[in-house]
Order: structure tokens, then sequence, then C-alpha cells
């Protein structure tokens, strides 16, 4: 196997490399559908230093980092203040981003974030973890379909001016 490299809780001394490998995984795997207007404004919104800073001092939230040597390679970023009808009853917490570098992504780091979020969540006894993936995202898809998850659902992603589908994804903890 692979090297996974190493996984971290991020601070907010992570800001930069946060914003960056979020900036620059997203437009690599999304900018050939999408307009270079769309995506830059898109990219100057969700991966802003300051919304970044804003978010890692969030205590609803958790980044993990992955680390490849002395590079940030990628991130997933799990939320607390948010939820779907469809677990009104029970505690469910969200991965809303996980990002790994198009170059780095033989190498497990994808499975290594997804398993330590997957341990916080039972950890903190959350009975649901849920996602929202690009419908055309059939990678990611597949990864999560490998975990257990099921759609159970769709909603609609704003990127700039497009608007994207999305499924809804569900893994039962406990």
């Amino acid at each position: 196997m692979k090297n996974t490299g190493i996984i971290f809780k991020a601070g907010p001394g992570d800001t930069v490399a946060v914003a960056r490998i979020g900036r620059e995984t997203f437009y690599e795997t999304w900018r050939p559908v999408n307009t270079e207007e769309d995506m830059q404004v898109y990219l100057a919104e969700a991966f802003a230093e300051k919304r970044i800073a804003e978010e890692l001092v969030n205590e609803k939230n958790t980044f993990l980092v992955a680390k490849a040597g002395p590079e940030v390679v990628g991130y997933a970023k799990l939320r607390r203040d948010r939820t779907h009808e469809t677990f009104a009853k029970e505690q469910a917490i969200e991965l809303e981003r996980i990002y790994v570098a198009c170059n780095y992504q033989d190498r497990k780091i994808g499975q290594a974030l997804m398993d330590e979020c997957l341990s916080i969540a039972r950890k903190e006894g959350y009975a649901w973890f849920w996602l929202g993936v690009n419908i055309d995202n059939v990678k990611a898809i597949a990864f999560y379909k490998r975990y257990g998850f099921e759609i159970f659902g769709r909603k609609q992603f704003r990127l700039g001016n497009a608007v994207d589908d999305d499924y809804l994804m569900k893994l039962k903890l406990f």
C-alpha cells in the first residue's frame, strides 16, 4: 500500500494551506465543465482566506488536513451546525468537503481522511453521516458507495451563475 500521509486537525495557522488546497483541487476537478467566470466567482467566495479563517475557529466545524511530506495535499470539513429534515429525530453530522489533489488520489489519502471523519462522528455519538456530491462526480459517488452510503435525495449547488445538481448521500453509523 502506498503512503497515506499524515492526517491532523487543522487550526488557524493552517488557513492559507486549506484555502490553497481547496481552490486548487476544486479548480482542477470542475474547470473542464464550468465557465472560467463561474469558477472564479465561486473560488473567490468559497475559499477566501478570511472565510476559511472564520470557519476554522468555528467550534461547529472540524477541519482535517492531509499532508504528504511537508505538503498539504487534501482536507476534509465536518459540520455540526446544519442538518437535513431526514434526520430530524436523530443526530447527524455533515461532511461538507473532502478534497485531495489529483496527483495524490492514488495514495489512499481520501480514504484516510474519510476514515478519520467517520471515527470522529462515531466517537461523538452521531447516528448519521451525510453529504452532498455532484451527480456527475462518478468517482466520488463510487468512493462513498464503497463505504455504504446511499442516495436519499437531491439538492442544488450554486457555482457562480451556474446551478448544479447534487445527490444527498447518507450512512447510518449506529
